[in-house]
């Protein structure tokens, strides 16, 4: 095995010397949980990505790879850290084909930089936005008009989130609801395996897969089976009309029960959002309605034809004042647009004022996500935890935020316990609870992922026949992997 200055020259020697990064400071940046990277790597494209892996492998050395960093309080502490592979140059949009409705991407490419080509008349495959002036000789578009076309999925921090970084981690919002998850709209996948090979499934096609699709593989993985280098999806036209309807309730029974009553319908809308009042109240958007005397909030996105939109938009109204809403408010287009961004921001906007924010993600069937709320919200409020709560009604998601300093250790402490109670409480009524914030000095205490469900065998043994070494995200999966 090479020492650290020998990698480093070799690392230098296959990238450049500036696509290598060793400086304190710069290494800082990059810390994971208490683990401070040897070096941080920046390839700029598949080739340069195996040819670090192979390195890596050779001389076993630890690897995390790194989009734009919104997912990285996720995971386990990391068992060991030795580079940090950057996809920030993978920033790069292959091929825009919008008679067929595919796109290809490298994994380093901001997912809102991805829909402002396909919305707009911008004719550049080249990304990203901040260096419009620039293109890549390379990169060859099937499709240089107006695209008039989006890519159905709406991640937490949509501004800032990485294509790559939202598969590896499988993120969803809201809109899962009408556009399902982000796996249903992958057809193939690039990347490379940890041994710096370089493999590949599907393609532009639907049906061009028969036997396995091993391309979902790497959906949700958290990169511990290799580099996430390039993807294609399936888009969708763009819808004819948008908006957002938004009510507020005197109480969770009845936001609750206008949730229910809407998937007892026939309608389809695109998102119901609860939130209780402190969530609301947090995002940061004029013109909505003021939700301090009102403890619960629903939203609802409508997007499609505008005949379709304009009758559901027409009945919702009319449920939510026959369920006794106080207030309502009606956004179209770009403010519809503004206040999905918004809640996606919404994680972000708690991390910035509360210091010890954890955050929870309850997984439960669909039917429980309104006694799950209840749960929750009796068991922190009787613990005396400060927090805001959101549910993707009917998509049987509820998220949990407890707002804490993180100076106050007795606080924290007690958080600690009730969540590990909490944990061990939905693990048992087939619903698992996942920790995707915390600071790092409290993960020790907490099992994050929840107890492993009955298929963790067969992902234990792909991840030791993939990667025998474990140098892939050492640790931070599930069960340790």
């Amino acid at each position: 095995m090479k020492n650290l200055e020998e990698i480093i020259n070799e690392l230098r020697g296959l990238l450049g010397q500036k696509s290598v990064a060793v400086e304190p400071d710069q290494l800082s940046r990059f810390k994971v949980d208490h683990l401070t990277p040897q070096a941080v790597v920046f390839p700029k494209n598949t080739r340069q990505v195996s040819d670090v892996l192979r390195l890596a492998h050779a001389n076993n050395l630890g690897v995390i790879p790194w989009g734009s960093g919104t997912k990285m309080t996720m995971g386990n502490p990391p068992k060991r850290l030795d580079l940090v592979l950057s996809t920030s140059r993978m920033n790069h949009i292959i091929d825009v084909d919008t008679a067929n409705l595919t796109i290809t991407v490298e994994a380093g490419v901001k997912f809102r930089d991805i829909q402002a080509r396909l919305a707009t008349q911008e004719d550049r495959c080249y990304l990203p936005l901040e260096d419009l002036a620039t293109e890549a000789d390379e990169v060859i578009c099937s499709d240089r008009s107006h695209s008039g076309s989006f890519l159905p999925m709406d991640p937490p921090e949509a501004d800032k989130a990485t294509i790559g970084g939202i598969i590896a981690t499988n993120a969803t919002g809201p809109r899962r609801l009408l556009y399902r998850l982000p796996r249903d709209l992958i057809l193939g996948v690039r990347m490379v395996a940890p041994t710096g090979d370089m493999v590949g499934s599907g393609g532009k096609t639907v049906k061009n897969v028969s036997g396995y699709d091993v391309s979902k593989l790497a959906v949700g993985s958290l990169g511990s089976l290799g580099i996430i280098c390039e993807i294609t999806f399936k888009l969708l036209p763009l819808p004819e009309e948008m908006e957002t309807l938004l009510f507020s309730f005197k109480s969770f029974d009845a936001a609750s029960a206008f949730a229910d009553q809407i998937f007892e319908t026939s309608l389809l809308p695109a998102a119901v959002e609860v939130l209780t009042d402190h969530a609301c109240s947090q995002l940061a958007m004029d013109g909505i309605p003021d939700f301090s005397e009102s403890p619960c909030g629903v939203a609802v996105a409508l997007e499609g034809f505008i005949p379709a939109v304009n009758r559901m938009s027409d009945e919702l109204t009319a449920m939510a004042k026959s369920l006794g809403t106080v207030a309502y408010r009606r956004l179209e287009g770009n403010r519809h647009q503004a206040f999905w961004l918004a809640m996606s921001n919404l994680g972000r906007t708690f991390e910035k004022a509360h210091t010890g924010l954890i955050t929870l993600k309850v997984n439960i069937p669909v039917s429980e996500w309104a006694k799950t709320m209840n749960t929750l919200e009796t068991t922190l409020s009787g613990a005396d935890l400060p927090h805001a709560l959101q549910a993707h009604a009917g998509n049987g998601i509820c998220l949990a935020r407890l707002l804490l300093d993180g100076e106050d250790n007795d606080a924290m402490e007690k958080a600690v316990g009730i969540v590990n109670r909490l944990s061990n409480l939905f693990s048992e009524t087939d619903g698992s609870l996942v920790v995707q914030t915390v600071p790092p000095q409290w993960k020790a205490q907490l099992n994050v992922w929840g107890t492993p469900g009955s298929a963790f065998p067969v992902m234990k043994r792909l991840k030791e026949k993939i990667d025998p070494l474990g140098i892939m995200n050492p640790g931070r999966f599930v069960g340790g992997m």
